[in-house]
């Protein structure tokens, strides 16, 4: 996995290709910081995690420009190593930088590790256009993927979150194909490791969303959700034991399709999107998917997320996070709720993803994070998970009962690679009870 960390690291040093445009008309901007465009990596607004995910799609992300930050670093790894070999040169002391360009291009191949994926190549292009007035308009976004990972799974997924007149409206979307066999240990949150089986299947995923600023930093939406799995199949347990799937009795078939509206509201002061020091993000989730719209059951997802930043000092960094998926109706079972599958699915590190499985799941963690040294930083957390179980309540049932408790323990390097808008080469590792453990290679905070 080392080896994995350090591919990464030379690509992004290789300078990927881009492309970019600026408005010789306008005045140079004399701040560092301004209209630098967020998605300067692959994962900078979630687009490397591409397995089933969470049925939360209409999330809205703010994506305006960082503002400054007494933990800024100097120095990026990528400026520090190439400055290092000869392969860059310092500015001039004293020189302006050149205004950032109102149009953005990065493709930039990458290597991402977990526990499901194993490790995962894929190549991914993202961007940036100004769709408005600099002054009051947040950077509009772009991002396409294609992910292949040693389990033999397959995903492409293109995002795209456009901001108009403002930030008083915005349209974020997805569309995403995945071939992603899986393991699966069964319902309730405390299965035992010999239910262990695997499902396979395809899905293709589009949403749509439109949202309005209703005041200040508080955003509504409504959209559209449509999840098509098929070819859907289950291998069977080890221990020869019918699997909960076999006798699940809502999207078990070959085909599963859940159609219908989502609504959401956001609240959101952070000072960045991708690496946030101090704010409070709140996002609340609803998702209902009727049969008259194609659905194969009638279901409702719920799905309430808040976060919150504390800057200790101007090297530290006190990140807290806390959401839960509650999911009412004949839920079909690969939308049943499970650890890592928030919307980044980079929830309960130190757990296989998907190794509990309910109706509804609880979610909190929390984590320090800081700088060491220019590029090199690291973090240290714990977290906790539960899903509801079926003790004596019924697997069906809507009634919530958190019965089984799964902390983990975690900590990792953090090397910046875009200095702006502090995005980061992550590595973890975390531990779990049962001997859970798992080693993470992704880019940016996985809050």
């Amino acid at each position: 996995m080392a080896r994995a960390g350090w591919l990464v690291t030379v690509l992004l040093v290789g300078a990927p290709a881009s492309a970019a445009e600026e408005d010789s008309a306008q005045p140079a901007s004399t701040d560092d910081e301004a209209d630098v465009p967020e998605v300067a990596l692959p994962g900078s607004t979630a687009t490397v995690p591409a397995g089933k995910g969470s049925v939360a799609a209409g999330r809205i992300e703010v994506a305006r420009p960082s503002e400054r930050r007494a933990a800024a670093a100097t120095q990026d790894l990528p400026t520090w190593l190439g400055e290092l070999l000869g392969l860059k040169k310092p500015p001039p002391p004293g020189e302006a930088e050149k205004k950032p360009a109102k149009r953005h291009l990065t493709v930039i191949p990458f290597v991402s590790s977990s526990p499901v994926t194993g490790v995962g190549f894929g190549v991914a292009a993202a961007g940036t256009t100004q769709r408005g007035e600099p002054e009051n308009t947040s950077l509009s976004t772009y991002s396409t993927s294609f992910t292949v990972t040693t389990q033999s799974q397959y995903a492409l997924t293109a995002r795209h979150d456009l901001r108009f007149a403002g930030d008083d409206w915005g349209l974020t979307g997805m569309e995403r194909w995945t071939k992603w066999p899986s393991p699966t240990w069964g319902i309730g949150g405390n299965t035992p490791q010999s239910a262990e089986s695997t499902m396979d299947y395809q899905l293709i995923r589009l949403y749509e969303l439109v949202s309005r600023r209703i005041f200040r930093n508080l955003y509504a939406g409504v959209g559209y959700t449509l999840d098509w799995y098929f070819s859907v199949s289950n291998s069977g347990s080890a221990s020869g034991q019918p699997t909960d799937f076999s006798t699940y009795p809502y999207g078990t078939g070959s085909t599963s399709v859940n159609s219908g509206p989502a609504l959401s509201l956001v609240w959101d002061t952070r000072d960045s999107p991708v690496y946030p020091t101090r704010g409070i993000y709140a996002d609340f989730n609803y998702t209902y998917f009727p049969t008259w719209l194609g659905s194969g059951s009638t279901w409702h997802n719920v799905y309430l997320d808040l976060r919150s930043y504390h800057q200790l000092a101007p090297w530290l960094v006190l990140a807290l996070w806390t959401y839960g998926t509650f999911t009412f109706g004949h839920v079909p079972y690969l939308d049943l709720a499970s650890n890592g599958s928030d919307p980044s699915e980079r929830a309960a590190r130190g757990y296989v993803q998907g190794r509990h499985l309910g109706k509804s799941l609880l979610y909190g963690e929390a984590e320090l994070r800081f700088v060491i040294w220019q590029w090199l930083g690291a973090v240290a957390g714990v977290n906790v998970h539960s899903v509801t179980g079926a003790s004596g309540r019924g697997i069906l049932g809507d009634k919530l009962h958190f019965e089984y408790w799964y902390p983990a323990v975690t900590g990792g390097l953090r090397l910046l690679i875009v200095r702006e808008t502090h995005a980061n080469l992550c590595l973890d590792y975390g531990v779990g009870l049962q001997g859970q453990r798992g080693f993470y290679l992704s880019f940016n905070e996985a809050f």
